[in-house]
C-alpha cells in the first residue's frame, strides 16, 4: 500500500491566511496519528464482530430492552408479550405474607434487566391482546429461567411439557413458590396436566 500521501503538504485556514502545514508538522508526527487511527478501527471492527449479537429471525420477532409487566409477561417497544408455555401467579396472589405475584415479577426483572431480549412470536394474540412468544436473553430461555427459579410453572397444555424438568427441580429444591406454604387456590381453576 502506498502511504506517500502522508508526506504530501496539507493546507489549513487559520485567521484568514493559508499556511503550509508541512512547515508546522513534520511527516514523522503524522505516523502516530495513522497508527492510532488503524488501531482504533481494528478494535471497533473486532468489537462489533466478536460481540454477541441478537438478530430477529423473522418480521414477527420482537427484540429490544424489555419491561416486566408480571411474572409471565414482558413489554418490548409498547408490545406486550406473554411467555409461551408457563404460568406465574396472578395479581394479588399471596402465600402467607409473601406477595408471590410481585416476587415472580421481580425474579423475571432480575433476569432481563438492561439486557436485550429476543421474542419469537408464536402465533395469534391471547384473549388480552398479548402476543405469545418464546423469549430469550443471550440465548437463554426466559421461560425456563422463571420456572427453574420457582416463580412460574410449566403449563404442559401450551408447552408440551418443555419445562417439566425445571419445575420438578424447583419443587425438589424448594425454590420460589415451592418453598412457601401456598393455598390451593393460588392457581385458580387452571389445570396443569
Amino acid at each position: 500500500m502506498d502511504f506517500a500521501w502522508l508526506s504530501e503538504p496539507r493546507w489549513s485556514v487559520k485567521a484568514n491566511t493559508l499556511k503550509h502545514t508541512a512547515e508546522i508538522q513534520e511527516p514523522s508526527m503524522q505516523r502516530p496519528r495513522l497508527l492510532s487511527f488503524v488501531a482504533i478501527s481494528i478494535a471497533l471492527i473486532l468489537g462489533v464482530a466478536l460481540s454477541p449479537s441478537v438478530h430477529a429471525q423473522n418480521a414477527n420477532d420482537r427484540i429490544g430492552r424489555a419491561s416486566v409487566i408480571d411474572g409471565d409477561t414482558l413489554e418490548i417497544h409498547g408490545v406486550r408479550i406473554r411467555l409461551d408455555g408457563v404460568d406465574a401467579p396472578e395479581r394479588g396472589k399471596r402465600c402467607g405474607d409473601v406477595n408471590v405475584y410481585q416476587r415472580a415479577a421481580q425474579a423475571l426483572d432480575s433476569f432481563v434487566e438492561g439486557r436485550t431480549v429476543l421474542c419469537a412470536i408464536a402465533g395469534a394474540p391471547d384473549r388480552y391482546g398479548r402476543e405469545i412468544g418464546q423469549c430469550s436473553v443471550a440465548g437463554a430461555s426466559v421461560s425456563e429461567f422463571v420456572v427453574a427459579q420457582g416463580w412460574a410453572r410449566d403449563w404442559p397444555r401450551y408447552s408440551g411439557g418443555a419445562y417439566a424438568d425445571e419445575e420438578a427441580q424447583a419443587r425438589a429444591t424448594r425454590r420460589g413458590i415451592w418453598a412457601l406454604s401456598c393455598p390451593a387456590e393460588l392457581w385458580g381453576n387452571r389445570h396443569y396436566n
